[in-house]
């Protein structure tokens, strides 16, 4: 792997911004910087959620298209379940789910 400038572009804005929140949401917004690392974590858990929704949702698209090839005899293929938008939405899942949980505590 090459580290050219665009390369390093989205680390570099993904920094900037990353800094210019943390400055404002401490100074400006009463965001204490020791919950920090408790929100880390909570997004960390978050996205471990959204990799088992994915991986749910891969499974059960993958069974539904094995399953209507076995009844219907009609070759359907299984890449009608790699649609690009499946781990967007399997990310919506689990924000969903995560949320819900942490309300119901």
């Amino acid at each position: 792997m090459k580290l050219d400038a665009p390369s390093l572009a989205p680390i570099i804005i993904l920094g900037l911004t990353s800094a210019g929140a943390y400055l404002a949401g401490t100074r400006l917004g009463g965001l204490h910087r020791r919950e920090l690392s408790r929100a880390t974590m909570d997004v960390l858990g978050a996205l471990g959620l959204a990799v088992v929704f994915l991986l749910g949702n891969l499974a059960v698209g993958t069974a539904a298209v094995l399953g209507l090839r076995a009844i219907t005899g009609q070759f359907i293929s299984v890449y009608v379940v790699s649609d690009a938008t499946l781990p967007i939405l399997s990310l919506v899942q689990a924000m969903i789910f995560h949320r819900w949980r942490e309300r119901s505590k």
